[in-house]
């Protein structure tokens, strides 16, 4: 009883320091509340298997929440390391733990140390791993039986998918950045495979580089957990191997886009009731699935979005952001952040704002007409122009849009007029051109580019669509704005007439971003990326034609705050 008092009163006392430490929006992470110790072990799931965790407590005596990481790798914080929450966040969030709470690394069955295999990606059987970690997490005897759940990227994926299937009551509040509600157009975005990532995959070999648990110096448990890993599934050929939305993997005998898409448990999710902090990147290649994950919560939920890449936050401290969300809903701390408008973003060129809705009210569609090179508000009467597709795209790093670089002599570029004064743009720009191949198929890209009077390109937001996918249909879930949304699936699949003009409807990543007086705003048009995987090439070289006469009016429609010039 006394112990049980001393914990309550310890408990409270924490408590009241995360309320007096909690920051506002922007703020630094504050100081930390109490030393941190590590363990590692497996942790057991219902079926047998076997994850490996590393478990980051206070060393203080006490019940605390306990926040998830389902990760692919347990990557440890070391002495020396950036504590502020800031630049690559998602390793130094187990700095919560020095803040009042149990942060569990735990490595998905079939990766890292730990025992299984991985079926697919964000399978089913991964996901009822969730319950288990819950119920796992809110019985420990330093557990105060509250859980909530952290992920970004893959294990951004892997957080929001606690929610699709059986909910633990334990499980209070997500916090999931950087991942897909719909998983086909994460893969494979405008029905083109050509992301910079397909997954965490790794052989046997570089699996027993891991991290083991404590107690396995000699590595033969180690050993033996991942020596069934060498009957993963390959995820690039999972992905490869489904080009349509409704192909089924030989790999898993399932659907699997469709398996392992959020979107396809939306009513689980919304059921759940647990809120959901959605964090993204406007250079990050999947942060249109955040806004419209945003669309498709009940739910108490926020979402975050910075002039950042992928998992990345600069200057501005997630961990932070992040704290107060916990604190919030897993401490019951008053802190404010629920009376903050539902959505932050930052305005490149002009700092954060705030608002309800996406899209923000004071954005409308402005069309910009392609002509001879130009783009203006007015549509040519006549014209066409062509060029070859340059199967040799390069990018040096950093030195674009995410992995993305000015591709300006692969393709055609149509370039305003100098803007007379700033110019937002807030939203989705749309692509509608009119477009004619010497192929059937092939791939097509868009890039909005920011020209300086000095002629430097800043990459502002890109899109694409393979060609054979451009029929356009309605969506199975909610899309913002007035997003053009394909099927993808095989019945829809609709190959070019050679030298006929089609119409393309596609966005283009969200934006919001000012282009100052005295700049140019730039669309290029290509036929290849440099991101493309397994490209298909034809011999010779497509040639397309870009069309902008009265019957095919070629635009890129924008997301202009305030009156366009």
């Amino acid at each position: 009883m006394i112990r049980k008092t001393i914990n309550t009163l310890l408990c409270a006392a924490l408590l009241a320091a995360g309320a007096a430490n909690a920051s506002d929006f922007g703020g630094p992470l504050p100081p930390p509340v109490n030393q941190v110790e590590r363990t590692s072990f497996y942790i057991p799931m219902s079926d047998g298997t076997r994850l490996a965790a590393d478990v980051y407590r206070p060393k203080e005596p006490g019940r605390y929440p306990v926040i998830l990481h389902a990760a692919a790798a347990r990557t440890r914080m070391g002495d020396g390391a950036d504590k502020s929450g800031a630049g690559k966040f998602s390793v130094q969030m187990i700095n919560l733990a020095a803040h009042g709470y149990v942060f569990v690394v735990v490595e998905r069955r079939g990766l890292g140390a730990s025992y299984g295999i991985r079926r697919g990606y964000h399978d089913r059987t991964e996901a009822h791993d969730s319950y288990d970690l819950t119920a796992w997490a809110a019985s420990q005897p330093w557990s105060n039986g509250v859980v909530g759940v952290y992920g970004c990227s893959n294990t951004g994926d892997a957080a929001m998918h606690f929610l699709t299937t059986k909910v633990h009551p334990s499980l209070k509040a997500v916090f999931a950045g950087c991942f897909n509600w719909d998983k086909y157009s994460g893969g494979r975005r405008g029905g083109v495979l050509a992301n910079w990532g397909t997954g965490p995959q790794s052989s046997v070999e570089a699996d027993m580089k891991s991290t083991p648990v404590d107690g396995d110096e000699s590595r033969a448990v180690l050993r033996e957990a991942v020596q069934a890993h060498a009957n993963n599934t390959p995820l690039l050929e999972l992905w490869s191997g489904m080009p349509n939305r409704d192909d089924v993997s030989p790999l898993t005998g399932t659907p699997f886009w469709e398996e392992g898409s959020i979107s396809t448990y939306g009513d689980a999710v919304r059921k759940s009731k647990v809120p959901v902090y959605i964090q993204g990147g406007w250079r990050d290649d999947f942060n249109t699935q955040g806004f419209i994950t945003l669309a498709n919560l009940t739910q108490p939920s926020k979402l975050i979005i910075g002039n950042w890449g992928h998992c990345m936050s600069l200057d501005f401290s997630m961990v932070a952001e992040a704290l107060r969300w916990y604190d919030y809903w897993l401490k019951g701390i008053d802190n404010g952040i629920m009376k903050e408008p539902r959505i932050h973003y930052e305005t490149v060129n002009a700092g954060w704002h705030s608002a309800n809705q996406w899209p923000v009210a004071a954005s409308h569609p402005a069309s910009a007409f392609l002509g001879d090179g130009s783009l203006s508000l007015q549509a040519p009467a006549a014209g066409k122009r062509s060029f070859t597709v340059d199967y040799h795209p390069v990018c040096a790093a950093g030195t674009g849009l995410g992995p993305t670089c000015p591709q300006d002599d692969k393709g055609l570029t149509f370039t305003s007029a100098v803007l007379a004064k700033d110019l937002e743009l807030t939203g989705h720009p749309i692509a509608k051109l009119w477009l004619s191949s010497s192929v059937d198929d092939g791939p097509v890209f868009a890039y909005l580019e920011d020209i300086a009077p000095d002629g430097a390109i800043t990459m502002v937001s890109e899109g694409r669509l393979q060609a054979r996918h451009r029929k356009l249909s309605k969506p199975s879930f909610k899309v913002p704005g007035n997003i053009p949304w394909h099927s993808f699936e095989k019945a829809d699949v609709e190959p070019l007439a050679p030298g006929k003009a089609a119409s393309f409807e596609f966005d283009l990543l969200p934006v919001s971003y000012v282009f100052r007086s005295g700049h140019q705003y730039r669309i290029t048009i290509t036929g290849a990326d440099p991101r493309e995987k397994l490209r298909k090439t034809y011999e010779p070289a497509p040639q397309w034609t870009v069309w902008f006469d009265r019957a095919h009016p070629s635009q890129i429609v924008l997301p202009v705050v305030g009156k366009p010039e």
